[in-house]
């Protein structure tokens, strides 16, 4: 299922055969380095899409895979995370990963701006936040691109991390 369109990209649920192209993504420890996880094996990936419509059937939504158009080809994922206890809150998070082979093509931003509109739009959400370790500057870079502003500190999954939100009435000014 398709859940968002961009001039480059395409996002979209996740099917079982994604395992392959996701390699260069959960695979690879750089892209991986800021992850909870570290990188991921075939056995773990297909793992993963295995729990991935969880999300998607419990949500409504999820993560999606990321298409670039013209090679066809899985490049990346990008969606909302929910966390229902973050500091006592409910919180939606846009995420997002790529493959090294598409970093600073401004893909990244694209996907991540089409998740802020499909949050806002058409879940609704009144604010959406990204979850970013502070030596992760590209990321870092991505959520300010999409609008959102440094809000606090705090610690996530034992990690020291920034907390970047944006709320409704910031995305309406953007339009």
């Amino acid at each position: 299922m398709i859940v968002a369109e961009t001039s480059r990209l395409i996002l979209r649920h996740f099917q079982p055969d994604d395992a392959e192209d996701l390699q260069a993504v959960f695979g690879d420890a750089e892209v991986m380095r800021f992850s909870t996880t570290g990188a991921f094996n075939l056995d773990q990936i297909r793992a993963w899409l295995d729990r991935a419509p969880i999300a998607y059937e419990k949500n409504g939504y999820g993560l999606n895979a990321v298409i670039e158009k013209t090679s066809n080809q899985l490049i990346g994922l990008c969606g909302l995370l929910v966390w229902e206890d973050l500091d006592g809150q409910h919180e939606d998070e846009i995420g997002y990963r790529f493959a090294r082979a598409w970093w600073g093509k401004g893909l990244a931003t694209e996907a991540a701006c089409a998740t802020r509109d499909f949050g806002f739009g058409q879940l609704g959400r009144n604010r959406l936040i990204s979850i970013i370790e502070p030596e992760n500057v590209r990321s870092i870079r991505v959520a300010q691109r999409v609008g959102m502003q440094y809000e606090r500190s705090t610690k996530f999954k034992n990690l020291d991390v920034g907390i970047y939100a944006m709320n409704r009435s910031s995305w309406e000014n953007l339009r």
